[in-house]
């Protein structure tokens, strides 16, 4: 079983952002995203909404890609997956839109 990099990738950039932001930001906006892939220097990340990634876009986004950039190198480069409907059935995967950034 192969650990997906993208997980090690997301959490040593969490630990950069959250000595950088107060304790309540960081639990709003970071705790929901969940890190995909890592591709290409490309880290792909889920967003639970479309108001979450125009939020993150708007008042973290400096933040995010210079903690992407010290931890992977200065190619690096964000993408969101954005959830835009969830299913009640469990069994059912939500729909996404992805935003390269």
């Amino acid at each position: 079983m192969s650990i997906n990099p993208a997980i090690g990738v997301w959490d040593d950039c969490l630990k950069l952002i959250k000595d950088n932001i107060q304790p309540y930001q960081f639990t709003t906006w970071f705790e929901s995203i969940k890190p995909l892939t890592l591709q290409n220097k490309v880290l792909t990340i889920e967003v639970p909404s479309q108001f979450c990634y125009e939020y993150l876009e708007e008042h973290f986004v400096d933040l995010i890609s210079k903690s992407l950039r010290k931890i992977i190198g200065p190619e690096a480069k964000l993408d969101y997956s954005v959830v835009v409907a969830s299913s009640q059935n469990i069994n059912t995967k939500a729909e996404t839109v992805n935003y390269p950034n």
